[in-house]
């Protein structure tokens, strides 16, 4: 028996908020039936705020907003079988000076680790999900995915007026439209 997780996207909703979505495919690549249970644990940038969570494909529930959640305890899984869970939280990004959310206001992005992990913890959207074979209570495989979101602002500034000889002005704005998250990301600005 053995997992992999996926980090598969992260959508704008209208409210700023985003839809972050992973998938978990537990496979059984042997010739016996076998069991394992599954647990699920966010490890997300400080600034980040999971609003709620839930989970779909082989079985369904809530996701925890803080700490763990088991997705499985005891399953079984025929041979040559795969049982996909699909996991969905709605999270909050606020990078605001004087913000609540308890975090350092500086979002880190997902960097690559030494080990090959796709990601460290309290980096961006990072994950991971435990295996453990045969439900012994010892984890045997662990996978992390990371994402990242887009944290894109604007700010206008007065820059001069400047009058003419025929008594009209010449009148400039600067406007600096920055993106201090770790994911590109497409604006419109009027």
């Amino acid at each position: 028996v053995d997992m992999e997780k996926d980090f598969e996207s992260a959508t704008t909703n209208a409210d700023g908020s985003y839809d972050v979505t992973y998938e978990i495919n537990v496979t059984n690549t042997g010739g016996a039936a076998g069991t394992y249970s599954l647990t699920d644990t966010p490890q997300f940038d400080d600034d980040i705020t999971i609003n709620s969570g839930s989970y779909t494909g082989y079985a369904s529930g809530a996701l925890n907003t803080t700490g763990s959640t088991t997705l499985a305890t005891g399953e079984s899984i025929g041979a040559g079988s795969t049982q996909t869970y699909t996991l969905a939280f709605n999270v909050t990004l606020d990078l605001s000076e004087g913000s609540t959310d308890g975090g350092d206001n500086e979002y880190n992005a997902c960097e690559e680790g030494s080990d090959g992990s796709e990601g460290n913890p309290f980096e961006g959207l990072y994950n991971v999900a435990e295996l453990d074979r045969n439900s012994d209570g010892t984890n045997d495989v662990e996978d992390d995915a990371c994402g990242d979101l887009p944290n894109v602002d604007m700010e206008k500034d007065f820059v001069s007026a400047t009058p003419n000889a025929d008594v009209s002005y010449d009148v400039t704005y600067e406007i600096n439209v920055t993106n201090t998250g770790g994911a590109a990301v497409t604006y419109s600005l009027t």
